[in-house]
């Protein structure tokens, strides 16, 4: 994919530089938002800060310079801001922005009306790929194309991006392109023992201890199978929302399943689902029906109800969708 000379001359002829990606930042989104910045500071845009409504994660604070990540903007006007790895500003869990101008880049399908929206209007310049292995693949491109050179520390962020968002290069979208640019990105510093170990094998204990109890609750049926987790096992372990990330794939790894579902107790009668898929299922039309998104194997949305309400219905939803496959 070529990058827009629109989008090129945006970052030649501007200045002060907001970058934000998603709320729960995960390695794509976090990577992806470092990388872009510091490729920025490179080409002496001095004025930039990275923005992200939740704080890092501690899996993710060996990023290079993700201590510099803020968590409320400043308050001063920005000539652009960046949003990274999402393309709807209530993704990123900012009502919106002091910048002038606004820049897309991301791997999600657009919503349905996007083109209607005065927000997509305003849009100065975009790089919106949803074949793109993950965002930080999108930064990647970006970089090259001002002709940046890609340091250790950028290398490092841009390969956990990738690395995560194609779980450890084993999901489909682990497309010859993504590694390819793994493997530029190696050459370039980044060392995948040291981030996969950082990334997959530094859990926190109580993170762990939260999901034995979860893992307690494993059933399937149907070609689904599900885990839940709830405040009661939160409050047992002294584990957070945070540590549960990954939970979805473990019952993603139970045989002949098509859809694997996490359902994650964050209020009384509100709960946050993960959605994968191991088939031809596509799970981002499932949890746009309950006003989520994501992509076709992974996708994720809010519901409120009781856990056997919002199963119910879920189920169902997810049913169909293995029908017509």
């Amino acid at each position: 994919m070529k990058i827009s000379s629109k989008l090129l001359n945006l970052i030649k002829n501007n200045n002060s530089f907001l970058v934000v990606g998603h709320v729960n930042p995960e390695g794509d989104s976090l990577g992806a938002s470092l990388a872009l910045a510091l490729g920025l500071k490179k080409i002496g845009k001095k004025d930039i800060c990275v923005l992200s409504k939740d704080a890092v994660p501690e899996t993710l604070k060996f990023l290079p310079s993700s201590e510099i990540v803020r968590q409320k903007p400043p308050d001063r006007e920005f000539d652009v801001v960046f949003i990274v790895d999402c393309n709807e500003v209530k993704r990123t869990g900012f009502e919106g922005f002091n910048a002038s101008k606004t820049a897309i880049i991301d791997h999600h399908l657009l919503p349905a009306d996007a083109a209607a929206s005065e927000f997509y209007k305003s849009v100065s310049a975009s790089l919106i790929d949803p074949n793109a292995a993950a965002a930080g693949l999108l930064v990647y491109k970006v970089l090259t194309a001002l002709e940046i050179p890609i340091d250790k520390d950028i290398a490092t962020n841009l390969y956990t991006a990738i690395l995560t968002d194609t779980g450890g290069f084993r999901y489909s979208n682990a497309s010859a392109e993504a590694l390819k640019i793994a493997s530029h990105l190696v050459e370039a510093g980044a060392r995948p023992w040291d981030i996969s170990k950082e990334v997959y094998e530094s859990v926190p204990y109580k993170s762990m201890k939260l999901l034995g109890l979860s893992l307690s609750t494993l059933e399937k049926k149907d070609g689904i199978a599900w885990i839940n987790t709830t405040k009661n096992m939160f409050s047992k372990t002294g584990a957070t929302s945070e540590d549960s990330e990954d939970f979805v794939d473990f019952p993603r790894k139970v045989k002949d399943v098509k859809v694997a579902v996490f359902f994650r107790q964050d209020g009384g009668k509100s709960y946050k689902l993960s959605l994968r898929s191991k088939g031809n299922v596509d799970v981002q039309k499932i949890a746009k029906s309950f006003g989520g998104g994501g992509h076709i194997a992974a996708a994720g949305c809010k519901i409120n109800g009781t856990l056997k309400e919002v199963q119910d219905k879920v189920f169902r939803a997810v049913r169909k969708a293995i029908k017509k496959q």
